[in-house]
């Protein structure tokens, strides 16, 4: 897969190991290693990957990539200053020599993930594709996608987080995408970045330094994304304004939801079944086509992969418990994602036409001065998606109960997720449809295993 020379070129590194000698795979996860691997020891505030290395032999590694070589054997050592920053420079070393392989890069402060599963899906109708695994989407993450590429990888998709600025560029310049997607800017890390200008300005840097013959792919109906600059070839897609690849006769069924897309791309006009709900999916197909039609995927095709697309879990997942509905969508949350879901959450009741609309939330997090405003916000959304009770649970959801209240729903806040889970299976009827949502660390898909004993 990949030699010690190259290693050595795009890292430093100090080794007694031959040029020629090519490595299996890299990883950094002890656990896990297979025979002819290189072990990488990463570092974290709460572990050392140093301490494994001798473990990673006897599992077979052929070789560690360490900061200092300890007692380990001479010829079976890498030293570098930075294990972090060497894992970036091999997954980088290793992309460039896969030449023929195209990268689609795709950020945004929501819809990332579902995105990036809908595109792989589009794209692989007709090229060999990998793609990001769950959100793997950091400085530890990213390496790991690209060096999943095998010989056979004809497209990577990954995807790109961050938390602050700069790091979208320095992602970019790991992966070298040759299309990139930018599916909105909202409120999420708004705690350190300070004002949506900023979370825009970071965002963008996926597009600085494209080229003509690259693409960039931009929600046309958000403000932000829609002013973005950059040397690529631009092609917009929305449901509102209008765009290249154009969403419309958006319907909402039990199943799923229903839409007619138009490209100006190939001048394709197509019917879509999406098995998912909410115009926010509608958006991430958008882009999905979008892209597909960039790599010449038929509209056949296309339409084959959506209307059997799968997303990541905890992400609108739908699951159902005798004549109760379940929207698992507990993975993350922000403003822009509360109030996607609120509208998928009242679509849904009413394609159902009987039982209750129910909400359990937590907190949403970084959110910073802005915490107690968009918490209050989400207390609206659901007000105005006419939910029938909402049950909370955190210090910041309690603004969501508070503002809720004052409109008229029926709240109840309680202390921790165990208490949630108590008072939804008090209040539980059949044929209420229940949204589970709030940031990944409140853990609000375990109420859903208390309250159905999953």
């Amino acid at each position: 897969m990949i030699t010690v020379k190259t290693i050595v070129e795009a890292t430093k590194a100090c080794t007694k190991m031959k040029d020629k000698f090519e490595f299996l795979g890299v990883t950094t996860d002890s656990r896990g290693v297979k025979p002819g691997e290189l072990f990488v020891a990463l570092k974290g505030e709460n572990f050392d990957g140093h301490s494994y290395c001798a473990m990673a032999l006897e599992s077979g590694a052929a070789g560690v990539l360490v900061e200092n070589p300890m007692d380990l054997p001479e010829d079976k050592v890498l030293i570098v200053q930075d294990t972090l920053v060497a894992y970036q420079e091999i997954a980088h070393a290793y992309r460039k020599s896969m030449k023929n392989v195209k990268v689609v890069a795709i950020t945004g402060s929501n819809g990332k993930t579902s995105t990036k599963d809908l595109v792989a899906a589009c794209l692989a109708t007709k090229f060999k594709v990998i793609k990001t695994e769950a959100n793997f989407n950091n400085e530890i993450g990213l390496p790991k996608t690209l060096l999943n590429i095998r010989p056979d990888t004809e497209i990577a998709v990954v995807e790109m987080g961050m938390r602050g600025l700069g790091q979208i560029r320095a992602l970019k310049t790991l992966a070298e995408p040759n299309v990139v997607v930018i599916t909105n800017v909202g409120e999420t890390h708004m705690e350190l970045l300070g004002s949506l200008k900023n979370i825009a300005k970071a965002k963008s840097e996926i597009l600085e330094d494209l080229l003509p013959e690259n693409t960039a792919i931009l929600n046309g109906d958000d403000y932000y994304v829609s002013h973005m600059k950059t040397g690529a070839k631009i092609v917009t897609y929305g449901i509102i304004t209008k765009n290249i690849v154009q969403g419309s006769e958006i319907k909402i069924s039990e199943t799923g939801t229903s839409f007619t897309y138009t490209s100006l791309i190939t001048g394709a006009r197509g019917s879509i079944d999406l098995p998912l709900f909410g115009e926010h999916n509608v958006m991430n197909a958008l882009a999905a086509i979008a892209v597909g039609e960039t790599f010449g995927i038929s509209v056949e095709n296309i339409k084959k992969a959506l209307n059997n697309a799968k997303l990541t879990e905890k992400r609108q997942q739908i699951l159902h418990f005798g004549s109760v509905t379940a929207i698992n969508d507990a993975y993350n949350a922000s403003p822009a994602s509360m109030e996607a879901a609120f509208k998928t959450l009242r679509q849904l009741f009413n394609a159902q036409g009987r039982g209750r609309s129910i909400a359990v939330l937590a907190d949403m997090l970084e959110l910073g001065e802005n915490s107690k405003d968009a918490h209050a916000r989400v207390g609206r959304f659901a007000a105005e998606a006419g939910t029938n009770l909402i049950i909370t649970y955190g210090e910041e959801a309690k603004y969501i109960s508070s503002e809720a209240a004052k409109l008229g729903v029926r709240v109840i806040h309680c202390k921790n997720g165990k208490e949630a889970a108590v008072e939804l299976k008090n209040n539980l009827k059949e044929y209420d449809i229940v949204l589970f949502k709030g940031s990944h660390s409140m853990a609000v898909d375990k109420v859903i295993d208390m309250v159905f004993d999953k």
